[in-house]
């Protein structure tokens, strides 16, 4: 018969290796009540201190899954700004912008060169300087199962944020007001600028889960 010290044992070695072992399950190894009861709350004093597993990822995946765990991982609905909402969904992560950054480079098969320019991205998002309407589908996934949260919560905040305002166009910026000479003027200057800037590098894959929009 088994004992209630190596039921306990048991049941601990299980935990830490991220086993989720079920009370229920060991209890019923003890066919008397009263030792049931007695290991219960060994078990019960011991769950009040003990480490947190080394689950899996797969591990993790069916726990954020599961109905009952849903409501504690995110509100029933998006609230605040991502410069408010990221920082504290990172924290309750442990994970830094550069570690939020790397993972999600390793998360979409990007190379680790683009981890600098990764965390830029997610800076601007921090700072709205970003569209969070462009973020791609792909990208959110990511997120998402970084910061245990699901992609549908995300869109909806995204879809909640306020819009970026973006410069106008560079037509837009040759419409002068001022009237004759002063007006040519101001208009050949903005074109001698706008000759001298060098072309934009032409968008990649990481430009892309941030700025192409959900289908991206």
């Amino acid at each position: 018969m088994t004992s209630a010290d190596q039921l306990l044992s048991d049941f601990i070695d299980d935990w830490n290796a991220g086993r989720r072992p079920r009370v229920r399950e060991y209890l019923a190894r003890l066919p008397d009540e009263q030792d049931r009861a007695e290991l219960a709350d060994r078990i019960d004093s011991w769950l009040q201190v003990a480490p947190t597993p080394a689950f899996t990822d797969e591990a993790r995946a069916a726990i954020h899954a599961h109905p009952s765990v849903q409501p504690l991982l995110e509100p029933a609905r998006p609230s605040g700004s991502w410069a408010t909402v990221l920082p504290r969904l990172r924290r309750r992560a442990a994970l830094s912008p550069d570690e939020l950054a790397a993972g999600l480079v390793d998360r979409l098969d990007l190379a680790p060169t683009d981890t600098p320019r990764a965390a830029d991205y997610l800076q601007r998002l921090e700072l709205e300087q970003l569209d969070p309407t462009r973020l791609s589908r792909r990208l959110l996934d990511a997120l998402g199962g970084l910061l245990d949260v699901s992609t549908g919560w995300l869109t909806d905040l995204a879809a909640a944020a306020p819009r970026v305002v973006t410069p106008p166009p560079a037509a837009a910026l040759l419409r002068s007001d001022q009237p004759g000479e002063h007006a040519l003027r101001h208009d050949l200057e903005l074109l001698s600028r706008a000759a001298l800037t060098p072309a934009p590098t032409p968008a990649d894959e990481l430009d892309r889960l941030f700025t192409g929009g959900r289908d991206a």
